[in-house]
């Protein structure tokens, strides 16, 4: 996957999250993830954390559901983060 492709992928994503599907974010690329900051600080950021996920994930499938590379986001909720990444449903020919 070219870079070039990357970055218009994850411009589009961000714009769609922003719009659409962010409650409270702040969304920000850094290399090749996309960096979600909870605003919210929980006490439980497993539950942030999941809901995050979820969120994300339901709205990247339902606006990008063909996807030729894989997406990488990192959640941050103060000083806690976790990973997760969203796979490519096509094959590179």
């Amino acid at each position: 996957m070219s870079t070039i492709k990357m970055e218009i992928l994850q411009e589009n994503l961000l714009k769609i999250l922003r719009e659409k599907c962010s409650s409270g974010w702040d969304l920000n690329v850094f290399g090749d993830h996309i960096i979600v900051n909870a605003r919210e600080e929980e006490d439980n950021f497993r539950s942030a954390y999941i809901t995050v996920k979820q969120e994300i994930t339901r709205c990247v499938k339902a606006h990008f559901p063909e996807r030729s590379n894989d997406i990488l986001f990192e959640v941050r909720n103060g000083s806690w983060n976790g990973s997760f990444k969203i796979g490519k449903t096509m094959s590179e020919s």
